[in-house]
């Protein structure tokens, strides 16, 4: 097998790609955090996500790896680490909490409101089909019923 060469500027290059393609990663696991705060799941199905983005994560480095570089290299994986940590830190932690703060103000403020709207409408409505209907009539007795 050939082994490849690189000068410093297309390592460098190199390097700089496999950080953008970490913060990329960073983002994928960030959409995977935030559909775990919209929607509650049990501890297998958050395994299943975890396995999902781990292939889909892994997929992304080994074709970065062979279609750029030909191998794996060290400081490719550095970049990728660096540019994913930095991301969460960064970005990531503040479009999360971003995303629950809305969540949660989509929740009190629109949500709740329009549930207890429709609540009140179906309690108006519930008592004149409630009392015109023999099973559902609470003054009978059950023998009295056809």
């Amino acid at each position: 097998m050939r082994e490849f060469s690189f000068s410093l500027e297309a390592e460098t290059k190199i390097y700089l790609l496999s950080v953008l393609l970490g913060v990329g990663i960073g983002v994928l696991y960030d959409i995977f955090r935030a559909v775990r705060v919209l929607f509650r799941h049990k501890s297998w199905l958050v395994a299943v996500e975890d396995v999902l983005f781990s292939l889909l994560a892994g997929f992304a480095v080994f074709t970065f790896n062979t279609a750029l570089t030909g191998k794996l290299r060290a400081f490719t994986l550095f970049g990728m680490t660096c540019g994913a940590v930095v991301e969460h830190f960064t970005v990531g932690n503040l479009a999360i909490f971003l995303f629950r703060h809305m969540i949660r103000f989509l929740k009190m403020r629109i949500i709740k409101p329009l549930f207890n709207f429709i609540h009140k409408i179906g309690q108006k409505m519930c008592p004149p089909f409630v009392k015109n209907h023999v099973y559902l009539n609470k003054n009978k007795k059950i023998s009295q019923i056809p």
